[in-house]
């Protein structure tokens, strides 16, 4: 079984009145972030009345749940893909949990809020290639997939060395119609071996997933709808949302640094990021990395102590900065020269 995409025409005001939609996104991205840590109840299907544009009403917290432009999504692959959808929702609605884009509402906070608040459905994301999907059940991310079998297996894995072409070209035809990965597919006509199967699966939506990192504003939504998780249910989730995103950091290729890359910088954490990064499983040079910000050692020297080239302390950095565990500030807001010894001891639960 796989699932089918549907046409996302939601009814919410926002795609009517985006004049409202823009001047509401002009809110601070300290603002926004709070929001989403504390999400509102969602509304599912009731009906509500929504205040005229420039009204005091308008600029409430509903803005970073506004509807998606439709042009954002993908049609229906079918008409029995169509008929599906039809049976599970009625035509034009969607039970919309949050949406926006990366530059205000962080990849990081999307997965966060899966594993916060439980949610079952699918997170969409559109950018300049077909979407990706993340399928999440109670707060645990299932797999990412996409339409697009040479976006998400580019290479023909060894796996595949004894399956007749045949079969392989009817299962990565089924991935185009309705997501389902054609690796699943084959695992489940015992094409090929589950368990490896399994593990290849989980690693190429992680694969698909880490090209998002540094993708300029993608647009994401998440839709609550069990439904949709009706024909996963021999994937096993990951539990731990946190530790997903960092393994699709892992595989990030040439990640840019948000205002770029400055070696003279001070990472410092962020009101959380002292307590999360220690649930971590980190490596051993993420746990040595996440030991030297003290808030006043800068990425250069840091690089300096671990004995590292900056090209690899970029990457680490990267990596938490998306996570937002840690943040930058200029070298001129340093309050005092760094003290000796530092913090000594490693983070995370280890790898």
């Amino acid at each position: 079984m796989g699932f089918a995409y549907r046409d996302r025409t939601v009814t919410a005001t926002a795609v009517d009145k985006p004049k409202l939609l823009e001047g509401q996104m002009e809110r601070s991205k300290s603002e926004e972030r709070d929001q989403i840590d504390r999400p509102p109840v969602p509304r599912g299907d009731e009906a509500t009345s929504e205040p005229a544009a420039g009204s005091e009403g308008s600029r409430s917290d509903e803005w970073w749940r506004a509807a998606a432009p439709t042009s954002d999504w993908a049609e229906p692959v079918s008409n029995a893909a169509a008929t599906e959808i039809g049976q599970r929702k009625e035509p034009g609605t969607a039970d919309v949990y949050f949406c926006g884009r990366t530059n205000l509402f962080p990849l990081n906070l999307a997965i966060r809020a899966i594993g916060k608040e439980n949610l079952t459905g699918l997170l969409r994301a559109c950018w300049d290639q077909e979407p990706i999907d993340v399928l999440a059940r109670d707060g645990e991310i299932i797999l990412a997939t996409t339409r697009d079998p040479d976006l998400y297996c580019p290479e023909t894995p060894p796996i595949l060395a004894n399956v007749d072409p045949e079969v392989v070209a009817k299962a990565r035809d089924q991935q185009k119609e309705n997501g389902t990965p054609f690796l699943l597919t084959l695992a489940r006509n015992e094409s090929i071996e589950r368990q490896p199967a399994f593990d290849l699966i989980r690693h190429q939506g992680q694969m698909l997933f880490s090209q998002l990192w540094s993708a300029p504003n993608v647009w994401i939504m998440f839709e609550k709808n069990a439904d949709l998780l009706g024909g996963f249910g021999d994937v096993t989730g990951d539990p731990d949302v946190d530790d997903w995103s960092l393994e699709t950091l892992r595989l990030a290729q040439n990640p840019e640094q948000p205002g770029r890359f400055d070696p003279t910088s001070i990472p410092a954490y962020t009101r959380e990021g002292f307590d999360r990064v220690q649930k971590l499983k980190l490596t051993s040079d993420e746990a040595q990395f996440a030991s030297q910000f003290n808030g006043a050692r800068s990425v250069q020297q840091i690089a300096k102590n671990l004995r590292l080239d900056l090209k690899s302390v970029r990457q680490l950095l990267f990596r938490f900065v998306a996570l937002e565990i840690v943040e930058c500030w200029p070298a001129s807001t340093a309050a005092k020269p760094e003290p000796k010894g530092g913090m000594g001891r490693l983070f995370g639960r280890g790898r």
